[in-house]
């Protein structure tokens, strides 16, 4: 899809270093690692970003629920 891209092996072993220095510093600074996702409900984001809703990403899966991407991630 438009506005994505795959990464070769050489790129991800730069991407790789530069991710490994970045979280280094931040769990020295305090910083715990956290995994969400990347989409959820849309009534979910819809309540938790109120008038910033105009910037989710809406989708329908296969099974009818209406999910959302987050944009801030």
């Amino acid at each position: 899809p438009q506005g994505t891209r795959d990464f070769g092996p050489k790129e991800m072993a730069i991407r790789e270093r530069a991710f490994k220095a970045i979280i280094s510093c931040f769990k020295r600074h305090g910083a715990e690692v956290i995994d969400t996702p990347v989409f959820e409900l849309k009534e979910t984001l819809t309540g938790k970003y109120g008038e910033d809703s105009k910037l989710i990403y809406d989708l329908k899966d296969q099974g009818g629920e209406l999910l959302s991407l987050r944009y801030d991630l």
